[in-house]
């Protein structure tokens, strides 16, 4: 994207003033006339001045509503970007980043318990609104070596309290050494309100886009969006994990907390703990690495034709209060565990509709629902054969339009499993035109002593 001054070969109304208002820094007034597809830049920052804290600079003079663009270079700089709403634009993530040595303790992490949890983010965008990120690479593999432990929280870019947007940027490095990766402080896109610390809801709601974004190298999450008074919307972005690890249980995609997501076409890859307290049993009591989860989202989510691969949980509900969500024309492959699963709470209602589940590995449900009313609707769930020890703690009672069991029955995996743990409401499962093909069982219900599940077959 082409993010200089206008070309001298265009109309203008009126003159060109150029100032130069600091190091590096050219300020471009009375820009008005022939319209362009591409804004002016207000600010213009060059490459001959990495050492200033060109950047930072620029940001700090930058009225509310000005575009700072930002040309080809390495910038080792961590950046604050507070109070006001701007638009800071590179010349494209192969040839601008934002790259610092080391990062310093910039505010804290209102999303843990006590809000005093240190965090150093290489851009922190604080308590305001309307800021744009683009067009270039947060990376902060250098800075990595400045974090001694798991306090601080290490993030890449940082949206605290705030609204704004990252397109067409490139998130990485954020990651700490091997003795450390287990910490669970490593955030390479992390967006939250502080409803942790505060117990407010957000007004007016706060709205984060992210788009066309590629995150990788990340120790805990690729993108991270917490809280109440949060929307998060992510479209045609790409997060890919370590691949097969002992160190960490990664989720490519958390939404959780409260917060609502609309997630499109964004592909997730690699999110896989191999640890000795993994497990692919949804009612084990080990970690488990989840390719998109849902952890008490609001009301709302929608997770809509996005790909999920070699991720043993690709995606992913669990609810302690009620909420609607759907989960529409996604693709599932190279998953070992259970493909898609919605652990409800009394009242919770979910779509799963067109969705493709292609299993990797035996004993796993393709689609587990849990607690509230679900239509599982014209999916395709192939390779799930019993046999394997996953969901091994699960007790089955078969097909049927009403169960109530004890738990001494045997498991049996199958393609679609409905299950009622009898904490308080019972499941409805509506299923209508799916496809199943080489499963060893196409439906299966659970049911615990005091709970209960109907199944309408349309």
């Amino acid at each position: 994207m082409k993010t200089n001054r206008p070309t001298a070969n265009r109309a203008w109304a009126t003159a060109l003033v150029v100032v130069v208002a600091a190091a590096g820094v050219t300020v471009l007034l009375g820009m008005s006339g022939t319209a362009s597809a591409t804004p002016p830049c207000n600010l213009t920052v060059n490459s001959e001045n990495l050492a200033h804290n060109a950047v930072q600079s620029a940001i700090n003079s930058a009225n509310p509503g000005w575009r700072i663009c930002v040309g080809a270079g390495s910038f080792p700089e961590q950046l604050h970007i507070a109070t006001k709403g701007i638009t800071l634009v590179g010349a494209g993530t192969a040839s601008t980043s934002i790259d610092p040595a080391s990062v310093n303790t910039t505010t804290v992490d209102w999303d843990s318990p006590s809000a005093a949890t240190p965090l150093a983010a290489v851009v922190l965008v604080d308590n305001t609104t309307g800021v744009t990120i683009a067009g270039m690479t947060i990376d902060g593999t250098a800075a990595s070596s400045s974090i001694g432990g798991c306090s601080p929280d290490f993030v890449g870019v940082d949206f605290q309290n705030s609204s704004g947007t990252l397109q067409r940027a490139v998130v990485t490095g954020i990651q700490l050494g091997p003795s450390l990766l287990g910490c669970q402080n490593q955030l390479a896109v992390y967006a939250y309100t502080g409803w942790f610390a505060t117990h407010n809801v957000s007004t007016p709601v706060k709205h984060v886009t992210i788009g066309n974004t590629v995150v990788s190298v990340y120790g805990k999450n690729a993108i991270t969006c917490d809280d109440p008074g949060l929307t998060c919307t992510l479209n045609a972005d790409t997060t890919t994990g370590i691949g097969p690890t002992s160190a960490t249980a990664q989720n490519g995609v958390q939404i959780a907390y409260g917060a609502v997501g609309h997630l499109t076409n964004t592909k997730v890859s690699g999110d896989n703990y191999t640890g000795s307290g993994s497990t692919l049993d949804w009612y084990g009591t080990g970690a488990q690495a989840t390719g998109i989860l849902l952890y008490d989202p609001g009301s709302g989510t929608t997770v809509v034709h996005s790909t999920v691969t070699a991720c043993p949980d690709p995606i992913a509900e669990y609810e302690t209060t009620a909420s609607s969500v759907q989960i529409v024309g996604n693709s599932i492959s190279g998953d070992e565990g259970y493909g898609i699963v919605v652990n409800g709470a009394p009242g919770t209602t979910a779509l799963i509709e067109n969705n493709t589940v292609n299993q990797a590995a035996t004993g796993a449900p393709g689609i587990l629902v849990d607690n509230g009313t679900f239509n599982v609707s014209r999916n395709t769930v192939t390779h799930v054969q019993s046999g394997g020890t996953n969901g091994g703690s699960q007790v089955v009672c078969g097909t049927g339009s009403y169960l109530s069991c004890p738990s001494t029955l045997s498991i049996a995996t199958a393609a679609v499993q409905a299950v009622s743990e009898g904490i308080g409401g019972p499941t409805s499962l509506t299923l209508w035109d799916n496809t199943f093909h080489f499963d060893s069982l196409t439906l299966a219900t659970v049911a615990m002593p005091t709970g209960s599940v109907t199944v309408l077959w349309v």
